[in-house]
């Protein structure tokens, strides 16, 4: 590993700005090192080099941050054909991972298809969503990661267009009655099957609404399966289902029904939208940043520049740590707000919404977790 970090630093005082994917490249002979802003490095500055080295390091968890870039990019590769993976606001402790309903869930149902399994590192899993989990918990919540990282939040989020669920539809046969206790739904807000079949409207609305919320919750619970062997009681969990929401502000925003068009998608009916069925799924790795123990820095023997350049090296070796994995704009410090997903919210959760705490009780920051969802 002090090789490959070596590697990375000396790439990074050529100020090529290169960044490696996993496995990392063999060890290359260190550079002559140039000129910084701290002065040349024979006779620069290295009380400042060795400051800048120590404000880097008490931004940064190394093992937390080198984990969250791996486990990133298995997810990806493992479900390159279901879901996507992003970074969000340039913290790889914080994912936002999206799928498409068509593509996780049957037709008008919560549940996944009974043929559906997933490719999951070499083995298969029911579905992506525990997919997902096996690969946070084996990266980032083992118990070789326990002093790194203290638990993980996630928020499930569901979404649909405006089609109507039919009228002998299987969801309102079973519209996930065992799902609204599992998740502590508030008693007000759960249903059962209807005892007469709704109306048009009713399942255009008020049933559709709650087919979002089953989507969001399955998900979350597939979630929680994955990570079920390693993470104990360490984790905050929440199904939101937001109805059209995504799709009404889009049509607001856009002044268009749909992203893709009817000619491409096919969907021709009034309020169908593809794009808008799906779930989205914000995780956040709680790890305390800058309370990890650093190895010592050791230059090696033949870095030019005397103290001045030993010191530069050893600032580089920081930001190679953090610079590790396909994040492309690079990671220093977390930006997220530590009640990015659960805490307060500025104002009430939106008309429609089903759901605002998570399964143990906590609020879920609606207004922020809304600002995350319709980001563009």
């Amino acid at each position: 590993m002090r090789r490959t970090v070596r590697a990375l630093a000396a790439a990074a005082l050529l100020l090529a700005g290169c960044r490696e994917t996993y496995p990392a490249p063999a060890a290359r002979t260190v550079p002559r090192v140039s000129p910084t802003q701290w002065g040349r490095t024979a006779s620069g500055d290295a009380p400042a080099i060795r400051a800048a080295e120590r404000q880097c390091l008490a931004g940064l968890s190394p093992r937390a941050v080198s984990a969250a870039f791996q486990a990133v990019d298995e997810v990806a590769e493992a479900l390159s054909d279901l879901c996507t993976i992003n970074i969000v606001d340039d913290d790889p402790l914080v994912w936002h991972v999206f799928c498409g309903s068509d593509a996780t869930f049957r037709s008008g149902h919560y549940l996944a298809p009974s043929d559906g399994a997933v490719d999951c590192d070499g083995t298969e899993a029911d579905t992506a969503f525990e997919c997902i989990g096996r690969i946070l918990a084996r990266h980032l919540l083992s118990r070789e990661m326990s002093a790194h990282v203290d638990g993980v939040e996630i928020v499930s989020i569901g979404s649909v267009d405006r089609q109507r669920v039919a009228e002998e539809s299987e969801f309102l046969a079973d519209p996930c009655t065992e799902l609204q206790r599992r998740m502590a739904l508030t008693e007000g807000r759960r249903w059962d099957s209807p005892e007469e079949p709704p109306d048009a409207d009713a399942r255009a609305s008020v049933w559709n609404r709650r087919l979002s919320w089953c989507r969001a919750a399955f998900s979350a619970r597939e979630l929680r399966e994955g990570m079920a062997t390693t993470i104990g009681g360490r984790y905050e969990l929440a199904a939101i289902g937001a109805g059209t929401d995504w799709l009404d502000h889009y049509r607001r925003t856009h002044r268009r029904a749909c992203p893709t068009s009817p000619r491409a998608s096919g969907e021709r009916g009034r309020g169908q939208c593809r794009d808008a069925r799906r779930v989205d799924l914000f995780v956040r790795v709680k790890a305390e940043q800058g309370t990890e123990a650093a190895e010592p820095c050791e230059p090696p023997s033949d870095v030019p520049g005397g103290e001045s350049g030993r010191s530069l090296y050893c600032y580089a070796d920081c930001q190679a740590r953090a610079a590790i994995g396909r994040n492309p704009q690079g990671f220093s410090a977390p930006r997220a707000s530590p009640d990015l997903l659960f805490g307060e919210s500025s104002r009430d959760a939106p008309e429609g919404w089903i759901g605002d705490r998570s399964a143990a009780g906590e609020p879920v920051n609606t207004s922020s977790v809304r600002q995350l969802l319709l980001r563009e």
